[in-house]
């Protein structure tokens, strides 16, 4: 009797167990500010960066295994979430510089398939321990996209 009741005890534990895995589903999507990445370095804005896209790609394979289809947008996040793009959107708010002079491409993240971009990739892959905004402000400086006198 003492056997039947552990095997019993030991089905439900395992059983709970697995449920719990099952229901509990990926854990919810960090969507970062631009406060939040404003004093990053190169490298841990890229490791920023790295993680959404990781989650979303989990998210949607979650949701694969869940209801055998994928997104029409294979879970793709929109650029507006992307680490590296809103930081880039809040340094051209803050100074004033046009996503007409910066975006030459229609494509689903036009921001990402810049020449700024481009160009503050090369110095944050230059200098990683750089901070972020720094590296943006030499790009905009290097393309013209403002003047010595026109930075915060």
């Amino acid at each position: 009797m003492k056997v039947f009741v552990t095997v019993a005890l030991m089905l439900c534990v395992t059983t709970a167990a697995l449920a719990a895995f099952v229901w509990s589903g990926p854990a919810p999507i960090r969507h970062y500010t631009f406060d939040d990445l404003s004093e990053l370095t190169c490298e841990e804005l890229g490791e920023r960066h790295t993680e959404v896209i990781d989650a979303y790609h989990d998210a949607e394979i979650a949701h694969y295994g869940r209801t055998a289809a994928f997104h029409a947008d294979l879970g793709l996040p929109s650029e507006d979430v992307l680490p590296f793009a809103v930081l880039m959107i809040g340094f051209m708010r803050d100074n004033n510089i046009s996503e007409n002079k910066v975006v030459t491409r229609s494509t689903p993240w036009p921001l990402l398939y810049s020449d700024f971009y481009y160009e503050i990739s090369g110095t944050c892959a230059a200098n990683p321990s750089m901070r972020a905004v720094e590296a943006m402000r030499e790009s905009a400086l290097k393309l013209g996209l403002i003047g010595r006198d026109e930075m915060d």
